[in-house]
């Protein structure tokens, strides 16, 4: 009698501590956690770092990073408006602002990777499409053009400092780099 109730004692408390220990989880501190109940996000998420308390058996932990997470797409070769081929290689640096909304929809970081290669590749090769080589590759609207002094001679004159006549034509730049980079940005939002 004496071991019957010795072994019932035991068993309680072992499978107490069974329990207790499925739920108890910690919630590091670069991660955030969707609790899940049968797969449905239960409650708000958690992005406080510490001990947390979760319904043993029935629910279960979903960790997010919250870190600055980075996107490497594949370089590719597209071409510009005036049909010249440039290389491309892009990269981003993304954060989950929302956790519940990134778990609803994409439940990973392979499948938000996946998404990151959708989104920014069409949008990318999409501005590329639309400018000329020149409005990709300079900064401002503003260029010099060059000047050949053997031929016209003196351009620039002495007393006045003013630049003389230039040589050739410059198609006219209507947006520069970061205007390209800007549009792109909107059109991925």
């Amino acid at each position: 009698m004496k071991n019957l109730t010795m072994f019932a004692v035991l068993s309680i408390l072992l499978a107490g501590v069974f329990v207790l220990g499925s739920s108890i989880y910690t919630v590091d501190e670069v991660e955030q956690v969707i609790i899940t109940q049968f797969g449905k996000p239960v409650g708000e998420p958690v992005t406080e770092a510490g001990l947390k308390f979760k319904v043993p058996f029935v629910q279960e932990v979903n960790p997010i990073d919250k870190r600055v997470l980075e996107w490497d797409g594949a370089p590719s070769d597209m071409p510009t408006k005036d049909k010249l081929y440039i290389s491309v290689d892009l990269f981003a640096r993304w954060r989950i602002v929302d956790p519940l909304q990134y778990f609803l929809r994409l439940r990973d970081e392979r499948s938000a990777q996946s998404r990151l290669d959708d989104i920014l590749g069409s949008e990318t090769r999409n501005a590329v499409a639309k400018h000329e080589l020149i409005e990709i590759i300079r900064t401002t609207k503003n260029r010099v053009p060059l000047i050949d002094t053997t031929v016209l001679g003196e351009a620039i004159l002495p007393s006045t400092e003013q630049q003389g006549p230039t040589m050739g034509a410059l198609v006219p730049i209507e947006k520069g780099r970061k205007l390209v980079e800007q549009e792109i940005f909107r059109a991925a939002a």
